[in-house]
């Protein structure tokens, strides 16, 4: 077994995160596992076919983990990078990786962890109120008192200097429209032309969750509203002005995380098909659909594929760490990784939110030109299991980028929408195990195809 010694040194590991010793007692308990037993409900035999392999797998296993990784965010308050929550996740898939017949290899890389130590955001005229919001990653800390509130006297988006010709925003907050440009963008052009904070509204329903992309000295504190709240207080600060206080205290600092690895022990190391999901989650809640389901299947999945006893390809699995903050984890992997090593991955298999319910989302299959027919295997299953799916684009928000850039093959399962995204709500009733199980069948038969074919996908 292969592990990074950081993650042996338990005492080493607290002194790196800034929680209570109680969170870092160790890893939970495995919640998933209660009343299996080892081995039950691993199901099947060898599956040296692609209909062997998709028979093999389990929902009660899917399950299982899905009850496992709520456990862990009830214990833990989240399963974000640098977190108490994430480590207990790591430990988890270990655990079960290893027991599946598994060397695990733990890449280590540090991350900028950041976390709100204390925010408040209210109105002070021309009424008093507090203001629903949330705080960008990577936004530093702010502190204001009864700051004028100023809009740009175009358009509202803030996104050049253009934009605040004329305007001294010296101790204002700029208000600004989602579009046109990045985040980071809005808050470095209003902290060039003085602003001590920045509030930025959506431009569609719902609340505006976003990060700044990386940490920097030039941003100022960076908080999102929704629509409609930013209009009424756009509304305000044209008629006639209005204030707000912003105390915004924010802790960053450098952490180590991980990505888990494994592969199996059949199969050429010259023809490696890859299946990946993020582990972590947000701090906002436990990350159940976003990423708990994506996990469950790579787990069960390694689990099926531990037990080929003849294959063509090898399978590499991985759970990239640091996704929800810039998908650092694969970059990270792959920037690393050696060029020839590069080459041998004939297709890489990415899974994110891949439980939607009925009234949530359709499932999507990614499909492009970078997808290498990749995409037929996934969705051919889907069909025969009577699975509705829509072909999905690129939109570079997940792991599979990491891939693309590199001109590797790459497809994959996912949702373009969910309710509960980056919410408290995420939690294990906003998964359809049924689709969890359609979505597991579906990768088990594009591996299984791949690892008993290396030719299923045609010359490379």
């Amino acid at each position: 077994m292969r592990r990074t010694s950081a993650l042996l040194a338990a005492g080493a590991l607290a002194a790196t995160l800034a929680a209570p010793p109680a969170a870092l007692a160790g890893p939970p308990a495995h919640a998933g596992n209660a009343g299996l037993g080892p081995g039950l409900s691993r199901a099947g035999g060898n599956p040296n076919s692609p209909e062997k392999f998709v028979r093999s797998i389990s929902e009660q296993s899917l399950r299982a983990d899905i009850e496992a990784f709520q456990a862990i965010a009830d214990e833990h308050g989240n399963r974000a990078a640098g977190t108490a929550g994430y480590r207990a996740s790591v430990d988890y898939a270990v655990d079960e990786l290893e027991e599946a017949g598994y060397d695990v290899e733990l890449q280590e890389f540090e991350i900028t962890y950041t976390e709100t130590l204390r925010d408040s955001l209210a109105q002070t005229s021309p009424v008093s109120r507090e203001l629903g919001h949330t705080v960008f990653t990577y936004s530093p800390s702010a502190l204001v008192t009864d700051a004028p509130l100023t809009a740009p006297t175009g358009a509202a988006t803030g996104c050049s200097p253009a934009a605040w010709t004329g305007v001294d925003l010296t101790g204002q907050v700029a208000l600004v429209s989602r579009g046109e440009c990045t985040f980071a963008q809005k808050s470095l052009t209003a902290a060039a032309a003085g602003a001590e904070a920045v509030i930025i509204y959506n431009n569609a329903d719902g609340d505006l969750s976003g990060t700044l992309g990386a940490p920097s000295e030039d941003y100022v504190g960076t908080v999102g509203v929704t629509r409609e709240l930013g209009q009424e207080l756009l509304a305000q600060t044209r008629a006639g002005g209005a204030t707000v206080t912003l105390d915004l205290e924010q802790l960053v600092e450098q952490r180590p995380t991980w990505n888990v690895l494994a592969e199996t022990r059949t199969g050429s190391e010259d023809d490696v098909v890859m299946l990946g999901a993020h582990l972590d989650g947000v701090p906002a809640g436990p990350g159940i659909h976003d990423n708990a389901s994506g996990s469950a299947v790579v787990l069960e999945v390694a689990r099926q594929a531990a037990k080929a006893n003849k294959a063509e390809s090898q399978v590499r699995f991985a759970l990239w760490g640091a996704e929800e903050i810039g998908l650092l984890g694969s970059e990270h992997y792959v920037q690393t990784l050696p060029a020839e090593a590069r080459e041998d991955i004939s297709l890489y298999i990415n899974l994110d939110m891949v439980a939607p319910l009925d009234h949530q989302d359709t499932l999507g299959v990614l499909t492009g030109d970078w997808s290498g027919g990749g995409e037929t295997l996934l969705s051919s299953q889907l069909e025969r299991d009577g699975h509705e799916w829509v072909a999905a684009g690129s939109n570079g928000r997940s792991d599979y980028a990491s891939f693309v850039a590199e001109g590797i093959p790459s497809t994959g399962l996912l949702s373009l929408y969910d309710d509960n995204y980056h919410t408290p709500q995420d939690d294990i009733d906003n998964v359809s195990f049924t689709t969890l199980t359609h979505s597991a069948r579906a990768v088990a038969h594009a591996i299984g195809t791949l690892q008993q074919d290396t030719d299923a996908l045609g010359a490379r």
